[in-house]
C-alpha cells in the first residue's frame, strides 16, 4: 500500500503600522498536510476563523498559530489575521483544505 507524503505548508504574515499582508492569500491544502503562520517581523497577530475552523479551535493565538497544524475538517474556510498592537489592522484570506490524493499503488 502506497504512502501519502504528509507536505508542510508556512503562510508568511508581515504586519505594519498601517498594513498586514499574508503569502499566499489563499492557501490550498490537503487534509492530511500541516500549516503554520510565521511572522515576519517583531509585531504579534492572532488568527479568527469565520463560522466554522478546519482546527479544533476557532481562534488561535500568535503562539498557536505558529504551531503546525493538521486540519480536521474540508472546505473553503476565510479567516482574519488580526494585529496584536491595533486590532483595528485586519487582513481576511482563505484557507481550501481538499480531501488527499488517492495513492497509485
Amino acid at each position: 500500500m502506497a504512502v501519502l507524503k504528509t507536505t508542510s505548508h508556512t503562510i508568511s504574515v508581515t504586519v505594519e503600522d498601517g498594513a498586514i499582508r499574508v503569502e499566499p492569500d489563499t492557501l490550498v491544502m490537503s487534509s492530511q498536510d500541516e500549516v503554520q503562520w510565521a511572522g515576519t517581523s517583531a509585531r504579534g497577530f492572532t488568527i479568527e476563523f469565520e463560522g466554522r475552523s478546519p482546527f479544533a479551535e476557532r481562534a488561535l493565538s500568535h503562539a498557536l498559530a505558529q504551531g503546525k497544524r493538521r486540519p480536521a475538517s474540508t472546505g473553503r474556510f476565510k479567516y482574519t489575521v488580526i494585529s496584536a498592537a491595533n486590532p483595528q489592522l485586519k487582513l481576511d484570506p482563505v484557507i481550501i483544505v481538499e480531501d488527499p490524493p488517492t495513492p497509485h499503488p
